[in-house]
């Protein structure tokens, strides 16, 4: 029988027992958390799920709020190991308590989850271009606030093995810093300089604080950022140059959300580290 959630903290579920309620398996391996439209290839490999659910059936999640995301969770059995799905997420720009955007991630490790492969959009700081996928090997967090409750200092990074194993495939670009901010704004043409000075490749505005929450409760997290717009961190001359030539900054290019050459990839990816867990 599933394991019943302790009276009085259903609101947290640090041992699971939501996600095995829920998909009725007692132990999933991997964690892949992304938006549907990057998952087309995957579901066509994969076909249907063992079970599905709403990720805020879960406790604390809310349902995702954002442009192409998805209040699902699926779960599959891919050779005796489990895989959940998540197909949504939730942003701190959507104006939710900041714990519930990590609530998915702090829940995941008590359902057995081991690895965990996170796939965001983000905007380039000069580096990439749209439609690249670039390998997460770091990132800055600079929303001014701890990534998630905690009692005390942890330890947590990316998954350096894991990351490498990514790093290799078709089409992944070499690890690079995504740098986090509240969002919904993308920087502005200074800012956007301030971030590449200070080492980023690509500003980002979820994953981050999932992905740390996972690696302190002992999850190998591993992280993609598919570049869908350029935050112009580059421009010419000085800044009293720009002004006396009456420049103003241009809208930053994007591609439609819909359009996204990377799902094949992101597939490769997902089974790249689930082979690692076999």
């Amino acid at each position: 029988m599933a394991a019943q959630p302790t009276a009085g903290i259903w609101d947290d579920d640090p041992d699971g027992a939501s996600i095995v309620l829920a998909t009725g398996r007692q132990r999933h391996d991997l964690l892949v958390i992304a938006e549907p439209a990057l998952l087309t290839e995957l579901d066509a490999a994969w076909g249907r799920p063992a079970s599905r659910v709403r990720l805020s059936f879960l406790p604390g999640v809310s349902a995702p709020g954002g442009v192409g995301q998805e209040d699902s969770l699926y779960s599959y059995d891919r050779d005796g190991l489990g895989v959940l799905v998540a197909r949504g997420r939730t942003s701190l720009f959507e104006g939710k308590p900041a714990r519930r955007t990590t609530a998915l991630a702090r829940i995941a490790p008590g359902a057995g989850v081991r690895a965990a492969l996170l796939v965001t959009r983000a905007a380039s700081l000069g580096g990439c271009v749209p439609g690249d996928l670039l390998a997460i090997g770091d990132h800055l967090n600079l929303t001014g606030a701890p990534l998630f409750p905690a009692t005390g200092l942890l330890d947590a990074a990316w998954d350096e093995p894991l990351t490498e194993g990514v790093r290799g495939l078709d089409g992944v670009r070499d690890p690079g810093v995504a740098a986090l901010v509240p969002g919904p704004v993308r920087p502005s043409r200074t800012e956007a300089r301030l971030l590449a000075a200070l080492g980023a490749d690509v500003v980002v505005t979820d994953t981050v604080a999932e992905a740390m929450a996972l690696a302190s409760r002992g999850v190998r997290v591993v992280g993609l950022a598919y570049v869908d717009a350029v935050a112009d961190a580059a421009g010419s001359g000085t800044s009293s140059e720009r002004r006396s030539a009456g420049r103003r900054a241009a809208a930053p290019p994007t591609v439609d959300f819909t359009q996204a050459p990377a799902p094949e990839v992101v597939l490769a990816a997902v089974e790249k580290v689930l082979n690692t867990l076999r």
